[in-house]
């Protein structure tokens, strides 16, 4: 009797414990508030699949919200992620006089325009580019360098924080080969 009791008030506790987490969660997605998101499919870590570029603007209003940038593989694996404020976009493009209307709109289309085309390259790393220490990652160079499929993709942080990333094959992760200026 006593071990049934026991068991009992153990179900008890685990089922009250089960619905506390699913209210936290359904709480937790609720307050998740997406003010605009973009989504491009485009091959990269592979040439012969296309992944899933996503970028995804979350807060309470566009200048305080948060930023993030994933990549996942065609198989759904995320394979890149990164996480930054975006206040992040702005760069110089934006006039310093600009009202904060205009500062929306530039995070907004910064938003919209982060995956245009013009920001892929094939390959990665164009004849004629130098490796420089100060701005990139040797073995990733070098591995990018001599595969001709390989797939560069260029996105700007802040004013002057250009970073190009490329999935390695040698390395089996999507690697940052240049960043600078």
């Amino acid at each position: 009797m006593r071990k049934l009791l026991v068991l009992s008030l153990c179900m008890l506790l685990l089922a009250c414990t089960s619905k506390e987490r699913k209210q936290e969660a359904k709480t937790q997605e609720v307050s998740t508030n997406i003010i605009k998101q973009s989504v491009k499919q485009h091959a990269f870590s592979d040439p012969a699949t296309k992944d899933t570029f996503r970028i995804t603007l979350e807060g309470d209003s566009v200048q305080t919200a948060d930023v993030t940038f994933e990549i996942h593989s065609s198989k759904g694996e995320l394979i890149y992620q990164e996480k930054f404020a975006a206040i992040d976009l702005i760069n110089y493009d934006l006039p310093e006089n600009a009202s904060p209307a205009e500062w929306d709109k530039f995070i907004l289309n910064r938003i919209d325009t982060f995956f245009e085309e013009k920001n892929f390259a094939t390959p990665a790393i164009k004849s004629g580019m130098e490796f420089d220490p100060y701005y990139a990652d040797e073995t990733a160079w070098e591995d990018l360098k001599s595969d001709p499929n390989s797939i560069g993709f260029y996105y700007l942080l802040g004013k002057e924080d250009g970073r190009w990333i490329a999935y390695s094959k040698a390395l089996q992760k999507v690697v940052m080969y240049y960043n600078c200026c």
